[in-house]
């Protein structure tokens, strides 16, 4: 058996005790706050800034009730972008299990919000400034990514999503060992543009893709050094798990959709380069 195989396998194994407290807790925060209670003041001044907050709680499927607001017409399009670029979906669970830097996490959670809530403002002051919110009747996440917590306990709960991520760690972690055992370290860098400026153009593309095995890659390429930190900001930021089939599944203005995508994309490219920059 290769290294690179009992590796994967080891780091996997290891992850899973740290993933379930951290998924534990995280089900106990989701008690207290659900996307409905927070859109309240969904009008107000701080809109953006509480779905920047909001959204930086490491779950996968809160990028997606927001989403499901935005189409119920309770909270407007800065403050959806600003859910989808501070979410971070497993990406804090796995570095958490990883005991890695607690600096490095910090860093990353507080320049996902502040640029979550810079992008969030400006969207909403620029690009949709004669956006008008008229909220349907219906406010309630009915689409099978959203949880429903009451049904199961949270202890089952947090070993359900546990055990997924996991199995998605181990999976990214054997494609990214397998391709750099057969093509090497460098070959996989120049693929990325490794230390080049565009890179966050490259990974914000990566995190565009939904499902919460794209903040599971992002966090591998990250902590084997093939892309930067500003870049896996990038690609994190632009990373909404399933939040984008929600929004369209649901929308009513598809070309409005296509323009929140282009915006969080955009937004997180940009984010990435002048982190880039300044690193």
């Amino acid at each position: 058996m290769p290294e690179f195989i009992l590796d994967t396998i080891i780091d996997t194994l290891k992850s899973i005790p740290i993933l379930w407290i951290v998924y534990i807790l995280i089900e106990l925060i989701q008690q207290k706050i659900k996307p409905q209670k927070l859109a309240e003041h969904r009008g107000g001044l701080w809109a953006p800034a509480v779905g920047a907050l909001a959204g930086s709680v490491p779950q996968c499927g809160f990028s997606a009730a927001y989403a499901t607001l935005y189409n119920s017409g309770v909270i407007g399009a800065g403050t959806l972008i600003a859910v989808f670029i501070s979410t971070s979906d497993e990406a804090i669970p796995i570095l958490l299990s990883r005991a890695q830097d607690f600096k490095l996490i910090g860093a990353l959670i507080l320049c996902k919000i502040f640029f979550a809530m810079l992008a969030g403002y400006l969207l909403r002051f620029t690009v949709f400034r004669n956006e008008r919110i008229s909220p349907d009747s219906d406010l309630v996440c009915h689409d099978e990514h959203c949880h429903e917590h009451h049904k199961k306990s949270i202890v089952v709960n947090s070993l359900i999503h546990t055990l997924k991520i996991a199995v998605f760690i181990g999976v990214t972690l054997l494609v990214i060992n397998s391709i750099v055992y057969l093509i090497g370290e460098q070959r996989l860098e120049q693929v990325l543009l490794s230390q080049n400026i565009f890179q966050p153009f490259i990974t914000a593309l990566i995190g565009l893709i939904p499902g919460c095995a794209t903040s599971v890659l992002l966090v591998e390429l990250l902590l084997k050094g093939s892309i930067s930190f500003a870049s896996a900001i990038a690609g994190l930021s632009t990373g909404a798990g399933f939040g984008y089939i929600i929004l369209f599944k649901g929308s009513k203005n598809i070309k409005k959709s296509l323009l929140i995508l282009l915006c969080t994309y955009l937004s997180g490219a940009l984010i990435g380069m002048v982190l880039q920059l300044f690193s």
